[in-house]
């Protein structure tokens, strides 16, 4: 097998939340009075239209960064089934992971083979998988242009994906 080139890192969660607080306030200050061009940019226009619009854009901005943070989530296992499989580790995941590394099907399934890897071999984490799962059907209907109706079971917004994603990542013995 062909030697693979160092993983890069996924991004951090801290950063994905940080850059979406500064869009977002970059958002208020653009739609809000202390804008130096509010009156030029928002001519005709009512102050419930203004603020209406201000609800659509944070709404699309809090969509845009759960989609990343789920991206990148997604990385997370991705760049750890790598590295498993590198390693030779001995765990059951790993050798899980290992025995889908050999089927010559690739790359490796999200939910079917590295989620699954995992729900299998570290059950007592099996419920954040589950909701995993679930959020990752939803990153699957904004992958795809959210032109479908999604039925998800629950509503999703990025603190609670946000949460979930710290959650993943402290209980999971990802690999460095």
């Amino acid at each position: 097998m062909a030697r693979r080139a160092a993983l890069p890192a996924a991004l951090k969660l801290e950063d994905i939340a940080s850059h979406d607080k500064d869009v977002k306030d970059g958002l208020r200050l653009l739609f809000g009075p202390n804008n130096p061009n509010y009156e030029m940019k928002f001519v005709g226009k009512s102050s419930r239209d203004v603020e209406q619009e201000l609800i659509r854009r944070i709404d699309e901005s809090d969509l845009r960064s759960s989609f990343f943070l789920l991206t990148s989530l997604e990385a997370t296992f991705r760049i750890d089934f790598d590295r498993r499989c590198g390693k030779r580790l001995k765990d059951p995941v790993s050798r899980h992971f290992r025995a889908i590394r050999r089927n010559p099907r690739l790359p490796p399934r999200l939910e079917e083979d590295i989620l699954e890897g995992w729900k299998r071999h570290e059950a007592a984490h099996g419920k954040t998988i589950g909701e995993l799962r679930g959020a990752f059907k939803y990153r699957h209907w904004l992958a795809h242009g959210r032109y479908w109706e999604p039925k998800l079971g629950r509503k999703y917004d990025f603190e609670g994906l946000r949460l979930l994603a710290e959650a993943v990542i402290s209980a999971l013995p990802f690999t460095n």
